[in-house]
């Protein structure tokens, strides 16, 4: 991709500990060369579970959620990290999300930009990632225009909760899995896994990202920090009661939109 046909200037690169020639060759992405790493791509098929990238969005003072109208989306929107988010749905197997950040964003799923969509025909072969919708309650928006898109193909996960609703669930997916409630997420990255799935995109919502890094389920972190400031006691990226112990983020790249002034901040996560 060469940097004339993006919808914003490149990135002012401020760290990269990767040895990335897309850089070095002056056809920037937001975040590099997605490749998993090789030793964390080994851990994670040890552990029968697909190279995941946890990818979030989150104000300058850790708020991951706005209680204002308008929700997190005045801090999204932005022509860099929107195509961010579109250049990794273009890189992976899967793409996961959280029922609540369905409700939240209804193009979620949506079909990547041209030039994405001929990337990713080209090295996977389809036209978007399989996606893969969780919620505990089967509480799944049923106009949002992906379940609409013939093309792309959409799983949807559920806990036992929910299980009287798996037919209704089937008007608008044909797949629909009913986990066990005691630990879904595992069983979730598991089945992904016998499935076939290498990689895979997360965005939360904070919650179940707090569940997922919880769980060892998540190998990269991609943040965007946005310059705003909400305050509040709304949650952060990682909503969770409990410390996160034994994990650790070595950064691995840092870059500036500068027009935006949004910050993107790669890290892989330390098992420790």
């Amino acid at each position: 991709m060469k940097n004339h046909e993006r919808a914003f200037e490149p990135l002012t690169l401020l760290f990269n500990k990767l040895d990335d020639v897309l850089f070095r060759d002056g056809r920037t992405t937001i975040w590099g060369d997605l490749s998993p790493d090789e030793e964390g791509l080994e851990k994670a098929d040890h552990a029968q579970v697909p190279y995941t990238y946890g990818l979030f969005i989150q104000s300058r003072d850790g708020r991951a959620v706005d209680g204002l109208e308008g929700g997190v989306g005045r801090m999204a929107g932005n022509p860099a990290d929107r195509f961010g988010q579109l250049e990794l749905r273009a890189a992976v197997d899967a793409f996961l999300i959280g029922g609540g950040t369905l409700r939240a964003d209804r193009s979620i799923g949506a079909p990547l930009l041209p030039e994405l969509v001929v990337r990713r025909k080209s090295e996977k072969g389809n036209v978007a990632p399989l996606n893969v919708f969780f919620s505990a309650s089967g509480d799944f928006p049923k106009d949002l225009p992906v379940f609409q898109d013939e093309e792309i193909k959409t799983a949807l996960f559920v806990t036992g909760a929910a299980a009287e609703k798996v037919d209704r669930l089937k008007e608008l997916s044909d797949d629909v899995t009913v986990l066990n409630t005691e630990s879904p997420l595992p069983e979730m990255w598991h089945e992904l896994w016998r499935r076939g799935v290498v990689t895979v995109g997360f965005e939360g919502g904070p919650k179940l990202m707090g569940m997922a890094l919880a769980d060892r389920l998540v190998h990269e972190l991609l943040i965007t920090h946005s310059p705003l400031l909400l305050g509040g006691a709304s949650p952060s990226f990682a909503d969770t009661d409990k410390p996160l112990q034994g994990l650790r983020a070595d950064r691995i790249f840092l870059g500036l939109d500068e027009p935006s002034q949004l910050l993107f901040e790669r890290s892989r996560i330390i098992q420790e």
